[in-house]
């Protein structure tokens, strides 16, 4: 049976699935990370708070390292 999402023209049976890294469960919740922007660097001269969107586990919280953005 060939499940495609709707909008997405994409086999399921060729993709690989994502476990937790913590406890590898297979289900994930989407939450916001806050970024503080200092207002010496902000585009308005006011500090500003950045919401970056991750997936958690939703079995045991952890947030796996490919979710997270890459610090430079």
């Amino acid at each position: 049976m060939n499940k495609e999402q709707p909008g997405l023209n994409v086999d399921f049976s060729q993709t690989t699935e994502e476990i937790c890294e913590s406890c590898e469960n297979d289900t994930f919740t989407q939450v916001y990370k806050i970024r503080k922007l200092s207002a010496l660097l902000s585009p308005t001269g006011k500090p500003t708070m950045i919401p970056m969107q991750v997936f958690t586990c939703a079995k045991c919280g952890h947030i796996n390292s490919a979710f997270l953005p890459k610090e430079e």
